[in-house]
């Protein structure tokens, strides 16, 4: 009676030694290769990092492993700048020969506050001033001669706050997706210098070179990158550089830098919610008094030798830590919250040669390099003070940056935003009492900040001779998954604030601090993502697999005349999410009621062309020294 289940135990037994062989067998093979692989035995992790070879400098760096992608973190493209090295030009890092680099851990973020920012933000505790280093990710397996494109990303901040390890950038959806879709590619982030560290100024340091260290560290990352990232299956000849908010600015003054004379290390950009013109008084005294005002903190600033050579030398013997805690202070003091506008990029004679804006104007910029550039719809929310409800109040919203405009142009400012326009935003209901004067504010400052500045860079470079037609796309995020967020922090009123398209162009799936990781926004973030990982493999955005068939030219039908002009009279641009959904939009300059459907009307609402004529006109450009 038991013969027959005796047969089929041994057969069973059989059948799962046979299993257990292959699959050993597989399992051993994975840990052999490059790849590495990470599996539970007995409650204890067997790993095999990932591993990559530079032959030609007998280097290796270990990575680690996370479900689809290799991380390769803690790179130094540069020395640490301490001492005499402070405020210089990065000095680039040479790995001894025969070296075998940890790079499975997160390295320092640049000199900056520390603590809380947001609560889907990193909490910043490890600062250094060797910092300089750079996070790659790759699809697992990559073969290092793939020779995949290569996505740099620039962080914003404001130049007072961030880092390549920052949370809200994880690149791991973006390198899945970007599998899934056919389109690998390479992610690699950029530490840089920021605040008094990297943007510090005065007549010494610009004499000896010693201004803008955070520009001249990215621009050195990026050789580094050319000159390295084929090591890690990557391709130096086709490298998109993506920079949001002063990332972005930041991205417009590279090839705005030397006038165009020394070319860019990178072929394409992606400038989210920032152009040059968000980099007020570029020329101003601003950065060099704030300068003096910590010299003198320190006791390093002589009366009438403020911005001397020995300052300067002086500066560079002070503790990194007594410079971090008084120039955070100072700048937050004055900027709050973050201190953003306090210390930042500034005209040198050098690396900034003019006005970006008049650079720009006059063709002295590098050329050949498509872009894709944008805004957010609430871009400039956080900017305005919930209490508004007067003019004055309207205006004080970004006069702390805008410290030099004219009465004439306040009051032409007023005058194109007329409250009533904005009337039908407020929701008592749910934001609390906010009048109409903050949306006005929020989208003045908008303007003002971001979606004017990006289209006067956009249009001037195609007007000027940077880029064909065919090489100039724009799009407004209007999604967003910090609604929850922000209800908890009592500023629901921010809606598709500032940050919004982030988590949806690297495609994170899992958002902290109770953000909106719902099905409905993961499509989007897919379908945005894709766009995105098109545009880097191919220069093109478009296609059936990212849901955006078609994405048209910013000014593809833009004529002769029509390049004789200061500011477009016709636009294109993709709307990614909201209520009508994500889909082109082609707008002239006619009246409101000529929209064909709705989502045209709701860009036609926003008055593009009479606010940033304004706004981008010589003499705004001028008072805000852009």
């Amino acid at each position: 009676m038991n013969q027959p289940w005796n047969s089929i135990l041994v057969a069973l037994v059989a059948l799962f030694a046979g299993l257990f062989a292959f699959y050993r067998n597989q399992f051993d093979e994975l840990l052999a290769s490059s790849a590495g692989f990470e599996v539970p035995v007995g409650g204890k992790q067997l790993i095999s990092p990932p591993t990559v070879s530079d032959s030609s400098r007998n280097i290796k760096y270990l990575g680690s492993y996370s479900l689809g992608v290799e991380h390769y973190q803690n790179i130094f493209y540069a020395e640490a700048p301490r001492g005499k090295r402070r405020f210089a030009p990065p000095i680039p890092f040479q790995y001894a020969r025969g070296s075998v680099v940890d790079a499975t851990r997160p390295g320092a973020w640049c000199p900056q506050g520390t603590g809380d920012v947001l609560p889907f933000t990193s909490r910043v505790v490890n600062i250094s001033e060797n910092c300089l280093s750079l996070r790659i990710a790759r699809p697992t397996g990559t073969r290092n001669d793939a020779r995949l494109p290569v996505m740099v990303w620039i962080h914003g901040g404001g130049h007072a706050l961030g880092s390549a390890s920052e949370v809200l950038y994880n690149p791991d959806g973006l390198v899945r997706q970007s599998v899934a879709d056919d389109q690998p590619l390479i992610y690699v982030a950029i530490n840089y210098r920021l605040g008094f560290f990297g943007f510090a100024t005065s007549k010494a340091m610009a004499e000896n070179k010693l201004t803008n260290a955070g520009l001249r560290d990215q621009r050195a990352a990026l050789e580094w990158i050319r000159d390295n990232i084929e090591v890690f299956g990557g391709d130096s000849q086709r490298v998109t550089v993506v920079g949001q908010s002063v990332g972005a600015s930041d991205i417009g003054l590279h090839l705005t830098s030397f006038e165009g004379t020394k070319g860019v290390p990178f072929q394409q950009a992606i400038m989210m919610s920032g152009a040059p013109g968000v980099n007020f008084n570029i020329k101003s005294d601003l950065v060099a008094n704030n300068t003096v005002a910590i010299a003198e903190s320190v006791g390093c600033a002589k009366e009438g030798e403020e911005q001397s050579l020995e300052t300067l030398e002086c500066l560079q013997d002070v503790p990194f830590d007594v410079l971090t805690n008084l120039s955070v202070m100072a700048s937050r003091a004055a900027r709050p919250p973050f201190g953003e506008g306090f210390f930042f990029p500034t005209f040198d004679s050098d690396f900034i040669r003019d006005r970006p804006s008049q650079l720009m104007r006059s063709g002295k910029f590098v050329k050949g390099v498509p872009v894709i550039a944008s805004w957010v719809t609430n871009d400039g929310a956080w900017y305005a003070p919930p209490s508004a409800s007067t003019d004055q109040e309207v205006l004080n919203s970004f006069g702390l940056w805008l410290f030099s405009l004219s009465n004439y142009t306040k009051e032409k400012l007023l005058q194109l935003y007329p409250p009533e326009d904005f009337q039908h935003l407020v929701r008592k209901e749910y934001d609390g009492p906010i009048s109409a004067q903050y949306y006005r504010a929020a989208q003045m400052n908008r303007d003002i900040w971001f979606t004017c500045p990006v289209l006067d860079f956009a249009w001037q470079y195609l007007k000027n001779g940077g880029v064909k037609p065919s090489q100039v796309r724009l799009y407004e995020h209007n999604s967003t998954r910090f609604t929850p967020v922000f209800e908890m922090m009592g500023v629901p009123m921010w809606r598709v604030v500032h940050l919004s398209d982030i988590p949806y162009v690297l495609n994170i799936q899992h958002l902290e601090g109770g953000a909106d990781n719902s099905a409905t926004e993961l499509a989007l973030a897919r379908t945005m993502s894709t766009s995105i990982a098109r545009f880097i493999n191919s220069g093109n955005p478009e296609g059936h697999i990212s849901g955006v068939e078609t994405w048209p030219a910013a000014f593809f039908d833009a004529a002769n005349e029509d390049l004789q002009n200061d500011f477009p009279g016709r636009l294109s641009l993709q709307v990614f999410g909201g209520p009508y959904g994500t889909r082109a939009v082609s707008i002239a300059e006619s009246p409101q009621q000529d929209a064909k459907i709705a989502i045209e009307d709701a860009v036609y609402w926003e008055k593009l062309f009479d606010r940033c004529r304004f706004i981008n006109s010589e003499r705004m450009r001028e008072e805000a020294g852009v």
